[in-house]
């Protein structure tokens, strides 16, 4: 009698090549402790008002000292590296969910923002990023006549 089975490329790969070759290659780099440490998009909220448009970046576990926050040609770029503690158990096994690894977050911004005055912060695992507007950005808007044919 013939069973049929459900092909998974992904099993069968695995079975050929070490799994912690297959994830490092594929997802990224191996870290410090042996567990895989991969490249993530932090979570991210703008907010604008006529007078400025303020980012909160989600950065939980993440000191300021270990990101850097730049701006140029029309982008702000947050960048850095979430890192793990080493840890020994003596007994049984350690298990994590937590996640680290390298970041970046690239964010397209308006001409119209004061790049002299922009001002970072970070509270509670949150980076607020103050990125004041020279202009109102939201001129009003002007109609427009439609001519017949």
């Amino acid at each position: 009698m013939t069973t049929l089975t459900r092909w998974n490329p992904f099993t069968d790969i695995e079975r050929i090549w070490p799994r912690d070759l297959f994830a490092r290659d594929l997802f990224g780099r191996m870290a410090p402790d042996g567990g895989l440490a991969v490249e993530w998009s932090p979570r991210c909220d703008m907010d604008e008002t006529d007078a400025e448009i303020v980012v909160h970046v989600e950065l939980p576990g993440v000191e300021a000292k270990d990101m850097d926050v730049s701006i140029a040609e029309g982008m702000l770029t947050i960048r850095g590296e979430k890192l793990t503690e080493k840890k020994e158990e003596k007994e049984g096994r350690k298990y994590s969910e937590r996640f680290f690894g390298s970041f970046e977050r690239s964010l397209n911004i308006p001409a119209t923002v004061d790049e002299a005055k922009i001002e970072a912060k970070m509270k509670d695992g949150v980076l607020e990023v103050h990125l004041p507007t020279t202009i109102p950005a939201r001129p009003e808007a002007t109609k427009i006549e439609i001519k017949p044919g």
